[in-house]
């Protein structure tokens, strides 16, 4: 008996034992500034034990004994916090530690922590004062792109105008700036520029994979005139994979239509406050026409190092080669309709070569000031081959090609009837072969940049000032070869070999001051900007040439003041509500680049072909911006939303676009309204693990062109149609101060018609210049400005489920300043239909698994432009293309695996 007492005794006690060691705590860990998620917080108990955060920043901690448990919390970037005197007792199980905020440490470097969360409830970032959207983490992942433009087209005030299957080429435009190579913006990686020169050629012939990215931070409003050149608009800053807090393998593998396949290979983790992670991508893509294939090959070494509690490096090395069957040549409209997938250009060859190094450190040097230095530099190889093409009448085409050629790359043309209007783009012959042209381009920059922090307080009045300076410089060497043995062959006769450089001295000065709930944040920038231009060839063959390094240079220089306010008044801030209105001015520029920055203005009338004793004195395009809006959570962030009115006025316009050009100097207005808002309804109603966000954006937008002369010298070049001819006399017609036609004079000359004219006249007219204004033309949109666009998503998920949709309208656009409604017969001139596209993505994450094997296993299916709705999606190289399509369906499924 006193053996069963014992028994039981040892039995009870055990049971309190497991009782015991069954406890739990748990929590969830966000930045104390944003109210971010933290995914992969190292927390330790005292044992030495430790765990990490999960990919939306909650842990657990289980099989405690009983007692008092402290725990450590580090993440690289924040400061680490102690939580001491956590009772365990049989009593309580489980114990809820709720959010715990982690503080940024003054050492962390901002431009690569924005948005390098999980949560994907912020839509804007709390770092900026004027309007911001941001793309998480968590989006990315829900959505599975596989192009930036796929991401970005759902982003308010964003209008995609693509040209290539993924992305390859950003082409966007940011409250109305033209799309093409998204040359009117400044886009960043981690806070340095990435185009091949941002002052002397900001076309992006590189775009980072979106594989690489854990989010994307768009700022506009007057707190761009802290980041760089080109800020009228709006900047993009690209923010890539932070190394894990644990030591990681990672493996990615995706396949689709089309031959789109994917290989993405990590390995990284944080070792004693250093963090390192090295990426290799390979991604290759049959394309959706023709003759379209690509491959893809970035590899990126980044590392991130607390030295001390006082200072931080960073430091980041990219290779990225392309090797693509790129092409200028496009679609008519007959071919176009015949087959939106034919290219018969199988010799265009694009090869790109990028070198990329960035260095950042930053020094605490007492608790209210901060020094950060940056050195970046880059080498970017582009060696474009492209095919001659011409335009033919369809029905002349066996005649011109002959049948060799009609059977190899035309055949989509057999059995076909042809009218007059139906024209195709072919290989140029010259003596019966076709011939390429390569265009091939080679950028170096490098710049130094210094910022100093400094922040104060003063009872309830506080400031944070940031003083920067950055020296950047440019190399850019323009070089085209022309061929006529082989459409295939590599080299031939160099007939252009063009060099410029460039020198760029920038300072800024920014102070937000707060008082209460007000903040205000004046912004004053001055840039200055020496730059050469050397025609290599006639300096070859000056025998003068003294060997003088700027000898046969043409020089421009040039200085820019600009200043802005930003302003926002806290309306509501409390743990459940946060709303802020906000608004300002700034000044904006775009510098004129390597195509327009050699020419002479007298009197605001452009000479583009300026003598030798002319002065080159083109300045910038300057504007003059506003908006006003407000942003917060709502209930708990049941809503969250963000509505913004904006008007941007642009004068010293010249660069309208592609063979556009203002003659003399424009003025255009673009003015609207963005809308983001997010319904998180699992903050709202209690539905436990399951989360149901519904997403929309909205963009309206309205243009004018205020002033200015403009010469289109793809206007006459078109192949027009009896009703685009007869379209453009009606409006010189209904606007004869508007439009000086030119034809013929008898002596050879240029004479000026003051008659209303006949649909007969067009074909003698020699030239055609409008002119807007009072009393000129008046009510002409500004081009690839849609007036609406709009989005809508939703998103289910639980546990480790996830589906979701989106759909996306872009209403239709012109995509000239004469605003031609009808489509001209190759296609290079004419309103864009509106379209619709529908993407959707499913996916299962195991979070948790007996199987070690499948914790971190993550499988997905996502398919694009699902409706496979085929659109024109521009007509960005007019003349030199014609139609770019878009909206082809492309389904992808994935693989994911951390371990």
């Amino acid at each position: 008996m006193k053996k069963v007492f014992i028994y039981l005794i040892t039995f009870f006690s055990f049971t309190a034992t497991l009782y015991a060691q069954n406890s739990c705590i748990k929590g969830k860990v966000i930045s104390q500034s944003g109210k971010e998620s933290l995914p992969g917080v190292n927390i330790i108990q005292a044992n030495g034990k430790g765990v990490f955060t999960d990919h939306a920043g909650f842990f657990s901690i289980c099989k405690l004994e009983k007692g008092t448990l402290s725990i450590i919390l580090s993440f690289i970037g924040y400061e680490k916090r102690i939580i001491e005197n956590i009772e365990i007792n049989s009593s309580e199980a489980i114990i809820d530690l709720g959010k715990i905020e982690l503080k940024e440490t003054s050492i962390q470097i901002p431009e690569i922590n924005v948005v390098s969360t999980y949560s994907s409830d912020n839509i804007f970032s709390n770092r900026q004062t004027s309007t911001s959207n941001t793309i998480s983490k968590k989006e990315l992942e829900l959505t599975r792109p596989i192009g930036t433009e796929e991401t970005l087209k759902k982003v308010a005030g964003i209008n995609v105008s693509g040209d290539m299957g993924i992305s390859n080429r950003l082409n966007i435009g940011i409250r109305g700036s033209y799309p093409r190579r998204s040359e009117k913006l400044l886009v960043l990686e981690d806070g340095s520029p990435i185009a091949p020169a941002p002052y002397l050629a900001p076309e992006m012939y590189y775009n980072p994979p979106t594989d690489r990215l854990d989010g994307i931070e768009i700022i506009k409003g007057a707190d761009i005139l802290t980041y760089g050149s080109n800020t009228m608009y709006g900047v993009v800053n690209y923010i890539t994979k932070l190394p894990p807090s644990k030591p990681t393998l990672g493996i990615h593998l995706s396949s689709g239509e089309n031959g789109y396949m994917s290989q993405l290979v990590t390995y990284g983790g944080t070792w004693n406050h250093t963090g390192a992670e090295l990426q290799i991508l390979n991604k290759s893509f049959d394309g959706f026409q023709e003759n379209s294939q690509s491959n893809i090959l970035n590899t990126t070494l980044k590392l991130y190092s607390e030295i001390s509690k006082k200072q931080s490096i960073y430091f980041k090395l990219n290779y990225h080669q392309e090797k693509s069957k790129a092409s200028y040549s496009s679609l008519t409209p007959f071919s176009y309709n015949l087959n939106p997938k034919a290219n018969p250009f199988d010799a265009d060859d694009l090869s790109t070569f990028r070198y990329a190094v960035d260095l950042g450190h930053q020094l605490e040097l007492n608790k209210n000031w901060v020094l950060s230095t940056k050195i970046y530099a880059t080498q970017f190889q582009r060696d474009w081959w492209r095919q001659e093409n011409t335009l033919i009448k369809a029905k002349t085409a066996k005649s011109y090609l002959g049948e060799e050629l009609i059977n190899d790359r035309y055949s989509y043309l057999s059995e076909q009837s042809f009218g007059d209007n139906d024209w195709i783009r072919v290989g140029r012959l010259t003596n019966g072969r076709e011939s390429t042209r390569a265009r091939n381009r080679l950028f170096k920059t490098a710049g130094l940049q210094e910022t100093i922090k400094y922040n104060w307080q003063a009872g309830n009045l506080s400031g944070k000032m940031e003083i920067g300076g950055k020296i950047h410089l440019e190399q850019f060497n323009d070089i085209e070869i022309t061929n006529d043995s082989s459409r295939f062959a590599k080299s031939g006769k160099l007939v252009k070999d063009n060099k410029f450089t460039l020198w760029a001295a920038s300072a800024y000065i920014k102070h937000t001051l707060s008082y209460k709930k007000i903040n205000i944040t004046p912004t004053v920038r001055y840039e200055n900007i020496e730059m050469h231009r050397f025609d290599q060839l006639a300096i070859s063959q000056n025998p003068l040439n003294n060997g003088t390094p700027y000898f046969g240079s043409t020089k421009n220089t040039f200085n820019t003041l600009l200043g802005g306010i930003a302003s926002s008044y806290h309306l509501i801030q409390n743990d459940k509500n946060f709303l802020t209105l906000y608004g300002g001015f700034y000044q904006g520029y775009t510098p004129p680049t390597s195509g327009f920055g050699f020419l002479t203005v007298n009197d605001g009338v452009v000479n583009t072909k300026p003598k030798a004793e002319d002065p080159i004195n083109i300045k910038p395009e300057t504007s003059l911006n506003y908006e006003i809006g407000s942003r917060g959570y709502i209930i708990n962030n049941f809503i969250a939303t963000q509505f913004t009115w904006f008007s941007n006025n642009i004068s010293n316009f010249y660069s309208a676009g592609r063979s556009e050009a203002f003659q003399s100097l424009g003025k255009i207005n673009i003015s609207g309204a963005e809308m983001v808002m997010q319904i998180n309804l699992h903050n709202l109603l209690p539905m436990g693990k399951h989360e149901l966000t519904l997403g929309s954006s909205a963009t309206l937008m309205k243009s004018k062109i205020l002033g200015g002369t403009i010469l289109d010298g793809d206007l006459l070049k078109a192949k027009h149609t009896d009703i685009s001819k007869q379209e453009i006399i009606d409006k010189i017609n209904a606007a004869p101060l508007g439009y000086l036609v030119y034809v013929n004079g008898a002596n050879g000359s240029d004479s000026l018609l003051s008659r209303p004219l006949e649909t007969t006249d067009f074909n003698n007219i020699k030239k055609i210049e409008m002119v807007f204004g009072q009393n000129r033309i008046k009510n002409n949109r500004v081009p690839y400005v849609p007036q609406c666009i709009l989005n809508f998503s939703v998103t289910y998920s639980y546990k480790g489920f996830s589906i979701g949709a989106n759909y996306n309208i872009v209403e239709s656009q012109y995509t000239d300043y004469i605003n031609l409604d009808t489509e001209t017969a190759e296609g290079a001139m004419g309103k864009l239909p509106s379209y619709r596209t529908i993407d959707a993505t499913i996916s299962y994450h195991f979070i948790t698994s007996e199987k070690k094997w499948l914790k971190g296993l993550t499988l997905y299916m996502s398919g694009k432009n699902l409706n496979n709705a085929i659109y024109k999606a521009s007509r960005l190289h007019r003349v030199s293309s014609g139609i770019m399509p878009g909206g082809f369906r492309q389904v992808i499924g994935g693989i994911k695996w951390n371990f």
